[in-house]
Order: C-alpha cells, then sequence, then structure tokens
C-alpha cells in the first residue's frame, strides 16, 4: 500500500470519527476528557496534525460506540462469526466458500457426470 493511499485511508477515518462525534452531539471537550488527554491534544488527532496510534483508535471506538468494521469500511459478508462450542473450526467458512463457489460445483458435477457415462458407454460397447 503506498503512502497516498495510507494517508487516503487515514483522512477517512478522522472524517467517520468526527461525524460520528458530532452526531452524538459530543465536544472536543468531552473526547478529550474520555480519553484524558488536553483539548488541543484531541484537536490535533482530528486536524491530523497527530497521528492516530491503534491504542487511540481502539479507545476511540469505545467511547463512539461503533465497530471497526465501521472504520474501515469492511464488508459484512466477509466477516465470519462463528461459536466455536461445538469443535466446529472454520466449518462456517468451508461452507459459506461452497455457497460463493456452488455454480462452479454444480458445473464440475456436470462434467464429472457426462465423463462417467461417456466411460460406460464406451465399456458397453466392448
Amino acid at each position: 500500500m503506498d503512502f497516498e493511499k495510507i494517508n487516503e485511508l487515514s483522512e477517512n477515518i478522522i472524517l467517520k470519527i468526527k461525524e460520528k462525534r458530532k452526531s452524538l452531539g459530543l465536544s472536543h471537550e468531552n473526547m478529550a476528557e474520555e480519553l484524558q488527554i488536553s483539548v488541543s491534544a484531541y484537536n490535533k488527532i482530528e486536524r491530523q496534525e497527530t497521528k492516530l496510534t491503534v491504542e487511540r483508535l481502539l479507545q476511540i471506538q469505545q467511547i463512539l460506540d461503533f465497530s471497526i468494521s465501521e472504520i474501515f469500511n469492511l464488508k459484512s459478508e466477509n466477516i465470519y462469526n462463528q461459536d466455536l462450542k461445538d469443535n466446529s473450526i472454520g466449518h462456517q467458512e468451508v461452507q459459506n466458500l461452497y455457497h460463493d463457489n456452488r455454480a462452479l460445483t454444480d458445473k464440475f458435477i456436470e462434467n464429472l457426470q457426462a465423463e462417467v457415462k461417456y466411460l460406460r458407454d464406451l465399456l458397453a460397447k466392448k
């Protein structure tokens, strides 16, 4: 990932933080107090004069109560949640992959069935 893309992603994250903060009616003062930093330090984060660390991002995420997938625009269909009580590690991913590739799988099965029929016909002729 080049620096331009990183800067663009960083700008988008800060924009989402600002929008979420404003939608909740929180001021810079509220955020600074929750983060236990000065108002000036928080302003620098939103103006991108200070780099946003992972730790600080996680603190902000908890204060504003939104998900990491929301921050990074992750698509929910690519996120697999699984309860591992039944020791079926990876089962849901395999099932999702099967459904995603069902048309391809069906075509493969049809080709195999046609090949089996062809070979049986050859054997019947002999």
